[in-house]
């Protein structure tokens, strides 16, 4: 009798405990989803004029992309922006959210003819990701978060100090080579590639060569992406990612890319600004590059100096 009772009694426990744990998790859910934020809904219409040669594919990416700036653009939460920043500053910080921001993004073509092509979109941003944009933008802006001339260059000297072993002799110099540049359309150039070796020539890890047999080290820079879209009636938006591809630095090719937009007036040279822009992203990831083969070549030399001494 009396262990009937005390089992009935370590079941009712039992359910007891159960009983509370699903109260417990239900509090805790309601808690959570209390302090999610709720996304926005983003809707917009755009069209976008077909250009000669252009596939009605092409012209509907351009719509889209407009139709999401419009529609983030047009919601109140940038109406403090608007009001403490330029039109240009207010539309980079956009476009920032616009490239990696908007969720469960839909698009629907309305019209679709030989002159232009329109499209409606739907989808969600969620406020944080608004602030988080803003706060990256106004550390950006803020002159005392600016590296001036004289700390840049105290910043390479004390880097250039911490590659304490060199070569000191040509046996132990790598050699380099630089591939001409790739569009994404096929078609090269080896006036960005002499560009290239211009900017990195002076280091005492590696030589240039000609020559890929020779080469311990290959670097192919590669324009992915060029894309040129009206904004508006007054400006334009460049978008361009560059790529180098780097062979010997490891088993596999290791890629060091840029992926930056530019806007400008409508009446500039589109092809001086592509130009200046490659050549900008060239050299943002060479530096990159550089820095990973001197180290590796540092770490060959420390490696050889360690085995003299054993």
């Amino acid at each position: 009798m009396v262990a009937n009772c005390e089992k009935g009694r370590q079941q009712k426990l039992a359910l007891m405990r159960l009983f509370l744990t699903f109260i417990f998790s239900v509090c805790l859910s309601a808690q959570l989803q209390a302090q999610e934020v709720e996304s926005l809904k983003l809707e917009a219409n755009s069209c976008e004029k077909m250009l000669e040669g252009e596939s009605p594919s092409s012209a509907r990416i351009r719509a889209v992309d407009k139709a999401v700036f419009l529609g983030l653009k047009s919601l109140p939460n940038f109406d403090e922006d608007k009001k403490s920043l330029n039109d240009h500053d207010l539309n980079v910080m956009v476009y920032r959210l616009v490239d990696d921001y908007v969720e469960d993004l839909n698009s629907k073509v309305t019209k679709s003819d030989k002159e232009k092509v329109c499209v409606e979109i739907s989808g969600f941003i969620n406020p944080n990701n608004i602030e988080t944009v803003r706060k990256e933008f106004d550390f950006r802006r803020n002159p005392q978060n600016v590296i001036t001339d004289e700390e840049l260059f105290e910043i390479a000297s004390s880097v250039d100090a911490d590659l304490t072993f060199k070569p000191k002799n040509l046996e132990n110099v790598a050699l380099l080579s630089v591939a001409p540049l790739e569009y994404y359309n096929g078609s090269k150039s080896t006036k960005y590639a002499s560009f290239l070796k211009e900017k990195i020539k002076d280091s005492p890890y590696y030589y240039l060569t000609e020559d890929k047999d020779l080469a311990d080290y290959i670097i192919t820079p590669k324009v992915l992406k060029a894309n040129i879209d009206a904004l508006d009636e007054s400006h334009k938006r460049l978008q361009m990612v560059v790529v180098l591809e780097v062979s010997g630095l490891s088993d596999e090719n290791i890629s060091v890319s840029q992926n930056r937009f530019l806007l400008f007036d409508l009446g500039e040279n589109e092809q001086e600004i592509a130009s200046r822009l490659i050549k900008k992203l060239l050299e943002a990831s060479a530096q990159d590059v550089v820095r990973k083969i001197e180290l590796k070549e540092q770490k060959k030399l420390e490696n050889n100096a360690l085995g003299r001494t054993l």
